[in-house]
């Protein structure tokens, strides 16, 4: 450290005296001498010089080598040498500085005095370097509570409490954060973080500084229950709700303001009807984002109100396709007789009475749609017979699901489809799928990227496990989405659907379907699809192309 009360040992300290410690002359403005009492101690005092450039000097310094650049005007620290400099210590109170990289600071720094500048916050390079210091100052600079400074914060919080209090203060207007926590805000969305996250806590503090747009990170602690006898001042004001990776076997209480609610990869076997009906009235009162995977959810009979719930939310809930009971089955691919078999027969009651109806309407549509279809396959009229295609834009026009013993049949749908008049992007497993993916993921990501999904009813596809849960995912998705379509199409030597589950075999039972052998057969095919207008020219030059 350095010696307010050293005496120089050389009284001359023009620049044309060389220095042994710098092999060469001190830099202009500067004065260079050696602590009179260790002469290894070399000094260089470049204080109130007006200074705006970082002086220049070698690498190479002899001894114990400090920088005095106190009362400045300096801005910026050179970058060309100063990470291999020998220099020990550097002072630089009371100047510009608005930024500071690692590059900037000598790799063997001791002591470093950044006090009066005007730095908002620092790297986390820079913070994880500056914390094995032997001595850093940092206070009166105009530190921000900004959330991509949470290192640099909790250092700060660290050396001076007082200084983290001024920059919360001054993004939030608050003084107060709870122990061991971070808080700080997102510039961008202007969000209020509260992260309390990696701390091993058992529970949630019991007082939180709420201001609007509040969300409070509890990730990767011990907490095991959030019941009715919890008190926690502020905890309804919260906006978002992270808890993932803790050890939570009980939820009944949630904030009444949440938006967001993380509870992934926790212990839950189930939630309260209380719950239940809490989060269902919010979904209909605000945007609602659930994450839920990673629990050993019951998925018995008794508990049929959550499996419910599960699908009344089903677009709310954006890990859904993930979600895995407690026996590792997809919640996506079960119905509630899965759960409940005994009631199967409710199944027929509800759905007899439109049986009739539903033929009446095939018929009619049939009969209505046949000139639509003939003047779209002639590609007459087309402003006239063309749908518009409503929905959000996806990657994928139609998604071929079948049987991996009828992947011959693949070849004519994309000759007639993919390489045809319409362009239509198809997916199928055998050119689309990455290898190594989970089937089931697989499935999801290409019933969600797609328009339509068309099923290659065969023999062999009835008898597949994975053509049953390939059905029932497009189900849950063409019910939950109002623009997506599913379009059957059966084979020959398919005589009934007395193999299929309840659910699938209503559907085949409600719900027209194509016949392969149909003598119209592609031209109902391609009026069914999703709908897309290829220009003339556009034609012409794909035309030019595959010859």
């Amino acid at each position: 450290m350095i010696n307010d009360n050293f005496t120089p040992k050389i009284e001359e300290f023009d620049n044309s005296v060389h220095f042994y410690h710098l092999k060469g002359a001190c830099p202009d403005l500067c004065t260079c001498c050696v602590n009179g009492t260790d002469e290894n101690q070399f000094i260089i005092n470049c204080t109130s010089q007006d200074l705006t450039n970082f002086p220049a000097l070698l690498n190479n310094i002899l001894g114990y080598s400090s920088l005095l650049l106190e009362n400045n005007n300096i801005g910026t620290l050179s970058t060309t040498f100063l990470r291999n400099s020998t220099l020990k210590e550097i002072h630089l109170r009371r100047n510009n500085l608005t930024h500071l990289h690692l590059d900037q600071l000598p790799s063997n720094l001791q002591v470093l005095d950044i006090r009066q500048n005007n730095l908002k916050g620092l790297d986390d390079t820079v913070t994880e370097f500056i914390s094995n210091l032997s001595k850093i100052q940092l206070a009166e600079n105009p530190w921000q509570c900004d959330c991509k400074f949470t290192k640099f914060l909790a250092h700060l919080r660290k050396v001076s409490s007082p200084e983290y209090q001024v920059a919360l203060r001054r993004c939030s207007g608050l003084e107060y954060c709870p122990d061991s926590c971070i808080c700080c805000k997102e510039v961008e969305s202007q969000k209020f973080i509260i992260n309390c996250s990696n701390l091993a806590l058992m529970e949630i503090p019991e007082k939180l500084p709420i201001i609007e747009k509040a969300s409070l990170l509890f990730e990767n602690n011990r907490l095991q229950s959030l019941n009715k006898s919890t008190k926690i001042d502020g905890f309804d004001q919260l906006k978002e709700l992270h808890l993932r990776y803790n050890r939570l076997t009980k939820l009944e209480i949630l904030p009444e303001n949440i938006q967001f609610l993380d509870i992934r990869n926790n212990s839950l076997k189930s939630l309260s009807k209380n719950l239940i009906e809490f989060l269902t009235r919010k979904s209909n009162m605000s945007n609602l984002t659930i994450f839920i995977s990673g629990n050993n959810w019951t998925c018995h009979c008794k508990e049929i109100n959550f499996f419910r719930f599960t699908k009344y939310l089903a677009e709310y809930i954006k890990d859904l396709c993930k979600t895995e009971c407690h026996d590792s089955r997809l919640f996506v691919s079960l119905e509630e007789k899965d759960l409940c078999p005994e009631k199967i027969p409710r199944y027929v009651i509800y759905f007899t009475s439109f049986i009739l109806l539903s033929c009446l309407l095939s018929i009619l549509q049939c009969f209505w749609n046949s000139i639509p279809m003939w003047l779209y396959e002639k590609r007459l009229f087309l402003k006239l017979t063309t749908r518009l295609e409503k929905g959000t834009e996806t990657k994928y026009d139609c998604f071929l699901a079948y049987c991996h013993q009828d992947s011959h049949f693949v070849r004519e749908y994309v000759d007639r489809l993919e390489l045809g008049r319409n362009r239509l992007r198809l997916c199928f497993y055998e050119r689309d799928w990455l290898a190594g993916e989970p089937i089931p993921d697989c499935i999801c990501h290409s019933v969600e990227n797609s328009k339509c999904i068309v099923i290659l009813m065969t023999k062999n596809f009835l008898k597949s496990v994975w053509g049953r849960l390939e059905f029932r995912l497009a189900l849950h998705a063409t019910s939950k989405d109002q623009y997506k379509r599913l379009i059957v199409i059966v084979y020959p030597g398919v005589e009934n659907f007395d193999n299929l589950d309840g659910e699938l075999q209503s559907y085949l039972k409600l719900n027209t379907y194509l016949m392969r052998n149909d003598l119209n057969f592609w031209s109902k095919l391609i009026y069914a699809l999703p709908h897309k207008i290829v220009d003339d020219d556009e034609e012409i030059e794909m035309d030019d192309i595959q010859t």
